[in-house]
Order: structure tokens, then C-alpha cells, then sequence
């Protein structure tokens, strides 16, 4: 009798030895986003995932998601930088046309703001909203102070898995007049990019119409686009929203305007969940 209780209190143990306890929060590993030469890591916030309901008897637990699903990371980048970098980079891996890495972006007739300020301070208020509703988040960069190429910043994106890359950008014409939001997908034209066409169109849709409902203005629609290094590179699912044109002295005052980059961050913001919750 003492030999048969002293196997089973060992058997007891082996089978409990890697339960986790009821209570325990689980969080998400951070993506580990490798640095090049001339680029940091991505910042990653990982998100806490809230401790397990406890099952009832005969239960079945829910179906476990695919990594990129469950983690719903979404990679923000604001575009350009302080300093550009004219240096030739290919447009995409199935072409021999360049273009410069990065460029400095554009600048405010009326604020005279750079475009590359403006693109992170949206960035940020977009990331604080996405992490209000418990998806995760990692940016390109949050300084102005980097030099990361066009094909850096869609390496980041697809290094890190994410779910969508958004590229964040405003606009300029050659007429004062020319306003409007827009957002901007990669083409199925392109090879390479077949296999994210039809998602990258899906998530684009939902941003426009989201902005048009916190906006209230009906936005320059979507456009397929083939020639963006940005988007050529990328091998995960990847929109460009153009927030509004800088040309335009009206819409150039309004873009710096603390509740109207408050609406357009939510108006992103809410598409991207949708999206998301679509997957």
C-alpha cells in the first residue's frame, strides 16, 4: 500500500508541474524588430492579455488564432524624417528603377511646418488611440532625429509580422486649391504584390469611410498605387493615408489644428479595428 501511494502522489506531480495558475496574467512577447546600420528597432508596446476565464465543466476552450491575428500588431510609420537621403534605392524587388531612400517631405504654405512633424504627431495620437482598445502597436520611428529608407520601413513591418503597416503622409500640389484626404494601397498589377492587394484594399476602404464620418468630408477616395517603394518592398498587408494637402492654406491651418488631428486619429484608428476585427 505505501509503495502503490507513493507512485501516484509522483504521478499527481508530473501532470501538474506546468499548469499555470488561475489569476496569472499572460502578456505578449515584444517584436523584436532587428536594427540595420541605419536604422533603430522599432518600438514595440506589448499589450497585457487579461488572465483566462476559468472553463466550466465540458466546455470547450475557444479556438486558438494564428500569431499575426491574435496579436493584431499594427506597424505605424511617419513618414519621412528631419534629414533626407537621396542615395538611389530600388523601388521594388522586381524592378531595376530607383528612387531617392527618403525625402523630408513637404512643407506648410501657411505654418510652415514640415510634413515630417505633422506625420508624427497624427503617428502618435493614432498609436494612443489603437492601444486604448488593446491593439498592439510599434512605430518606424518616433524621432525626427533617424535615417530609416523607404525599404527599411517596409522591412520593419514585415519583420515584425504585422497585421497592417500604416504609412502616415500628407499631400502637395501645385494648385492652392487641391484638398482632401485620400488613402493609397498597393496595386495587384504588381507581382509581387498580389498576395496583400486584396487585404491592403480592404483595410484602405475602411479608413476612408471612417474618415469621411469623422471628418464629414467625402475625402479624394482610394488609389491603387505600383510605384511606392514603401509599398513594393512590403510582404504584410499596407495602406498610405494622405491626411490633407499642405498647398492649401485652409487645410494646411486645419492639419495642425488639435481637434481636427484628434478626429482624423480617430477616424484611423476606428478603420483599423474594423479591419482587424474583420480578419
Amino acid at each position: 500500500m505505501q509503495l502503490v501511494l507513493v507512485l501516484l502522489v509522483g504521478l499527481v506531480a508530473a501532470c501538474g508541474g506546468e499548469q499555470v495558475g488561475v489569476g496569472q496574467a499572460n502578456s505578449l512577447p515584444a517584436v523584436a524588430v532587428a536594427p540595420t546600420p541605419e536604422s533603430p528597432a522599432a518600438v514595440v508596446q506589448p499589450v497585457q492579455v487579461p488572465a483566462p476565464a476559468v472553463l466550466e465543466q465540458g466546455s470547450e476552450p475557444a479556438p486558438v488564432e494564428s500569431q499575426a491575428v491574435a496579436r493584431r500588431l499594427v506597424m505605424l510609420d511617419p513618414g519621412h524624417q528631419r534629414h533626407g537621403n537621396n542615395a538611389p534605392e530600388a523601388v521594388g524587388p522586381d524592378t531595376r528603377e530607383t528612387k531617392p531612400k527618403v525625402s523630408s517631405g513637404t512643407v506648410g504654405v501657411r505654418t510652415k511646418k514640415p510634413e515630417y512633424v505633422l506625420n508624427l504627431e497624427v503617428s502618435q495620437l493614432i498609436k494612443a488611440e489603437l492601444m486604448k482598445r488593446g491593439i498592439e502597436v510599434a512605430m518606424t520611428r518616433e524621432s525626427h532625429e533617424v535615417d530609416i529608407s523607404n525599404k527599411q520601413r517596409a522591412d520593419m513591418a514585415n519583420e515584425a509580422s504585422a497585421a497592417l503597416a500604416v504609412r502616415i503622409h500628407a499631400d502637395g500640389d501645385s494648385s492652392p486649391k487641391t484638398s482632401g484626404f485620400s488613402v493609397l494601397y498597393p496595386s495587384a498589377s504588381v507581382a509581387s504584390l498580389k498576395p496583400i492587394a486584396a487585404d491592403s484594399r480592404q483595410a484602405a476602404g475602411f479608413i476612408a469611410e471612417q474618415l469621411k464620418a469623422v471628418t464629414g468630408t467625402p475625402g479624394r477616395g482610394l488609389s491603387a498605387r505600383s510605384d511606392l517603394s514603401g509599398f513594393n518592398w512590403s510582404k504584410v498587408p499596407v495602406v498610405l493615408v494622405e491626411l490633407g494637402f499642405m498647398t492649401n492654406p485652409e487645410e494646411d491651418e486645419r492639419l495642425s489644428e488639435a481637434e481636427y488631428q484628434q478626429k482624423l486619429a480617430v477616424g484611423i484608428a476606428d478603420g483599423l479595428e474594423q479591419f482587424l476585427s474583420a480578419r
